[in-house]
C-alpha cells in the first residue's frame, strides 16, 4: 500500500498477461489447435510437479558455501522417461562440474567419473527418504547439513 507506482506497475503487468494469454488462447482455439493453447498457457501448471519432485533434491539437506560440488549437489539416477523431461540433468553433480558437456552427455559422463562421484540414490523414493531423514535430523540440530560418503583416494577440506 505504500508504494502505489509499484502497484499500479503490478496491475498492469497482470493485466497484459492475462490478455496475452486470453487472446492466445482465442486465437488457438480459432485455428483449431487448442493443444498449443495448453502448451502456451498452460506448461507452468502441467510440469511443474516434475520441477518439485526431481529438481528440489539435488540440492537439498546438503552444504552450503563449498567448493566441492560432490558435497553440494547430487546426482539421482532415474527412469529413462523421468531423466528425458528432466533433461538429463538428475547427473546434477556432473552438470556443475563440467557446465559444458550438454545435457545429452551427462549420463556418459557419470559413467567415466563415478569412480570419484559419492554414492548415487536410485530412484526418487530412496532420494526422498534421504531427504526426509535429513530434515528430520536438522529439526533438532539446525546447523546439520549432510556429509556424502566421498571415495578414500580423494581428502575433502
Amino acid at each position: 500500500e505504500g508504494q502505489p507506482e509499484a502497484r499500479r506497475q503490478a496491475v498492469n503487468w497482470a493485466r497484459f498477461v492475462l490478455l496475452f494469454h486470453a487472446t492466445a488462447i482465442g486465437v488457438f482455439i480459432g485455428i483449431g489447435e487448442p493443444i498449443l493453447a495448453v502448451l502456451v498457457s498452460g506448461h507452468g501448471f502441467i510440469g511443474n510437479w516434475l520441477k518439485y519432485f526431481v529438481g528440489l533434491p539435488m540440492h537439498c539437506g546438503l552444504r552450503d558455501n563449498v567448493p566441492d560440488f560432490r558435497l553440494c549437489s547430487r546426482t539421482i539416477i532415474l527412469n529413462p522417461v523421468v531423466r528425458f523431461l528432466y533433461w538429463h540433468m538428475n547427473f546434477h553433480i556432473e552438470h556443475h562440474m563440467y557446465a559444458a558437456v550438454p545435457c545429452y552427455r551427462l549420463g556418459r559422463l557419470h559413467k567415466a567419473i563415478r569412480h570419484d562421484l559419492p554414492p548415487t540414490s536410485v530412484g526418487l523414493i530412496a532420494t526422498w527418504r534421504e531427504i526426509f531423514a535429513i530434515v528430520e535430523r536438522q529439526e533438532t540440530e539446525p546447523d546439520y547439513q549432510y556429509l556424502p560418503e566421498l571415495p578414500k583416494s580423494i581428502s575433502v577440506a
